[in-house]
């Protein structure tokens, strides 16, 4: 009985391994990465209206799927000559990535998909010196510092790759949906943080990244898998036993 058993799993166990080493697999690193934004410190020295610093982490979940998390401070000033205008705050991201590359390809190392994230922006506006002007002359008003939550989507196809190891650089394209600034009708913000210009629904840019990441684990994932032989793959290829050589000749005679 035990003779039996041992046999009938070590026949499973090489009926199993055949399995696998009929199909093409390929190791892909799966990496924890961290980085910061690029674009925010060159825009703040073309305008000085303007300071924005964003990070970014993510988790790869398997060869195409990563989560990432963002933060982003943003400090914005304008000053024209019916109105000025301050906010600041602190914008907060979280959504997934999808690689589109395959991993043969990628190995890890290159990334060329779309994300989407979900947005909080938590700011404060106020509005000095507003001058208008109506049927009854001219006029000033203002509006004092007040706290909002704002909500936003966003949109992000983008690359990344890898320069050397452990160093990724990469930009996004974004696109911004505004769904409230929390600030009521009346009280649009010239500028909210971490989405941008909410006078509109849409916002549009492009973000660069420099990232440090660390692999934490490797997946095997087939790439290329093989038709394995059926039974009546196999008796195709043997000869019909009725038209052997001696039958023919037996025929002949």
């Amino acid at each position: 009985m035990a003779k039996g058993t041992c046999i009938c799993f070590f026949s499973l166990f090489l009926l199993l391994g055949s399995r696998v080493m009929s199909q093409d697999t390929v190791m892909v690193p799966l990496h924890v990465r961290t980085g910061f934004d690029l674009s925010g410190p060159v825009m703040h020295l073309i305008s000085k209206n303007l300071a924005s610093y964003g990070v970014l982490a993510s988790v790869d979940i398997n060869q195409n799927l990563s989560v990432n998390a963002g933060a982003r401070y943003t400090s914005f000033s304008s000053a024209v000559y019916n109105y000025s205008f301050q906010s600041h705050g602190t914008s907060f991201v979280i959504g997934p990535d999808y690689n589109y590359i395959k991993p043969k390809v990628g190995l890890g190392r290159y990334f060329a998909g779309f994300g989407f994230r979900y947005g909080l922006s938590f700011y404060s506006q106020e509005a000095t010196g507003i001058k208008y002007t109506n049927s009854w002359g001219e006029g000033v008003s203002s509006f004092p510092l007040s706290h909002h939550i704002g909500h936003f989507l966003e949109f992000t196809p983008g690359v990344r790759a890898e320069l050397f190891r452990g160093v990724t650089i990469g930009w996004n394209l974004y696109l911004r949906v505004l769904v409230s600034s929390g600030a009521g009708h009346d009280l649009k913000p010239v500028w909210m943080p971490g989405y941008g210009d909410a006078t509109s629904g849409i916002a549009t840019g492009a973000e660069y990244y420099v990232s440090f990441s660390i692999p934490y684990k490797k997946i095997r994932v087939i790439i290329k898998p093989k038709p394995v032989s059926t039974d009546e793959d196999n008796e195709e290829g043997v000869e019909n036993p009725s038209t052997t050589p001696s039958s023919v000749m037996g025929g002949r005679l």
